[in-house]
């Protein structure tokens, strides 16, 4: 690779790095369309892809019973106080909106 100085505003150099001429021709064929894949690669991706996955399957640690009941039990108990707040709002709302159409009205 050929090295080549290149003066900036600010006195420094900066240096840049062509690319040798197998990566010009190479990017030259991929430009062109001349691709060539093979199955064995694209098999072997695969598998390795597969094996990748598997053994990070085997670092995931699942809950267990107890603590899957006691999540969704504080899930379930959360919705209940929320939903009952939110009731218990609307009917303050509607109780005052009927007191004061009664003074109006």
């Amino acid at each position: 690779m050929a090295k080549e100085t290149v003066k900036v505003d600010n006195r420094l150099e900066e240096i840049k790095l062509e690319k040798s001429d197998k990566m010009k021709n190479k990017s030259k064929n991929n430009k062109n369309g001349n691709k060539k894949t093979t199955n064995k690669k694209e098999n072997g991706n695969k598998q390795s892809y597969l094996s990748k996955v598997k053994a990070e399957m085997r670092q995931v640690t699942w809950p267990t019973k107890k603590q899957v009941f006691k999540y969704s039990f504080a899930a379930i108990l959360m919705i209940a106080l929320l939903a009952g707040f939110f009731i218990g709002m609307s009917a303050l709302f509607d109780l005052l909106y009927a007191l004061v159409q009664g003074w109006i009205g």
